[in-house]
């Protein structure tokens, strides 16, 4: 796993530790304490020498308030100031530079696929960094979104993509009783509604995994040789698809729908997908529009979304499977 990323996980761990004055912290129990944790999620350790590095770059980059404290012969360590942690450090003016020219690289790169509305979120960062107003007024807000587990592999996972390195990984779905080990060939990240899915190839398999990271339980390393991706093309594999469900032997079809009453409005100005077309108007509280898309579990949920303003027109089977779960929705509310 990247080294940067196991460094700043010790950093954070000995914040967690000296932040906790009911103990007091040996090296040994320092270092216990953080290869405990490695060891759970880089499957790694470190020894005594790194320790101290560490310790010395809390005080010295960090300003760590750390104090050697003596019990006979043996040495302990604390924060002297026990609100200190480098989770409450402000952003410095350098790092807001560096920010700055994050985002103008992000800017530059039209085919970045790792995050969905990139040009949204570099927006956000944008005003959140050239907006200087005082601490206590606030001026903008962005919509706050619960997140499922599994973001913490994120960046081994991409690292994983790039450099194109084969996953053992623990993986345990929603239907199974005990976790299972795949070996695995990680060639795509897709997040959806705040989920983030690894689209992969199970070794020895010749047809696309979708995993999703809050089901993943352990992730290290292989050192079996990689598989290219031939299975698809990671750019317009999902052209035609809302969310990750691909269902074999379906095929885009041309979806009419019927958006009545208050609805109309809101599907006009935010189209229900990239492919939407406006078919016919016949009057301001009526509209007539087409998708091009795979019919899979996310299309329906997001169309039974807009009920009762909306209606499937055609495809006939699309038709019939949403009111088979009206009809079972129905029954639940006699």
């Amino acid at each position: 796993m990247p080294r940067n990323k196991n460094f700043t996980r010790r950093i954070e761990i000995l914040d967690e530790c000296l932040r906790r004055r009911q103990k007091k912290w040996f090296i040994e129990d320092l270092l216990e304490a953080v290869n405990d944790k490695l060891d759970e999620r880089f499957d790694k350790k470190v020894g005594k020498r790194s320790l101290y590095d560490d310790l010395k770059y809390l005080q010295d980059e960090k300003n760590a308030p750390i104090v050697k404290c003596w019990e006979g012969q043996r040495v302990y360590y604390k924060y002297e100031d026990t609100t200190y942690s480098i989770l409450n450090l402000p952003i410095s003016e350098e790092e807001i530079i560096k920010l700055k020219d994050a985002i103008k690289m992000l800017r530059e790169v039209n085919d970045f696929n790792l995050l969905d509305d990139v040009d949204m979120i570099v927006e956000k960062l944008e005003h959140t960094i050239a907006t200087n107003v005082p601490e206590n007024r606030s001026m903008i807000q962005f919509e706050k979104h619960t997140y499922a587990d599994g973001a913490e592999y994120l960046d081994d996972i991409f690292s994983a993509i790039k450099e194109k390195n084969v996953l053992k990984v623990v993986y345990q779905p929603f239907s199974a009783p005990e976790p299972q080990e795949w070996v695995i060939h990680p060639y795509l990240l897709k997040e959806y509604r705040n989920r983030w899915f690894l689209i992969c190839r199970r070794d020895g398999t010749q047809k696309v995994s979708n995993l999703a990271l809050d089901r993943i339980k352990k992730i290290k390393n292989s050192s079996i040789p990689f598989i290219e991706n031939d299975l698809f093309d990671a750019d317009t594999f999902y052209a035609y698809l809302i969310g990750v469900t691909f269902p074999e032997g379906e095929n885009a079809q041309d979806i009419l729908l019927k958006v009545t009453g208050r609805q109309v409005n809101y599907v006009k100005t935010k189209p229900i997908h990239k492919s939407q077309e406006i078919v016919e108007e016949p009057d301001e509280s009526t509209l007539i529009i087409r998708l091009n898309l795979i019919n899979n579990y996310e299309l329906q949920s997001v169309l039974l979304s807009y009920t009762p303003d909306i209606e499937v027109l055609q495809p006939i089977t699309l038709r019939d499977q949403l009111k088979e779960k009206y009809l079972a929705m129905m029954n639940i509310l006699k």
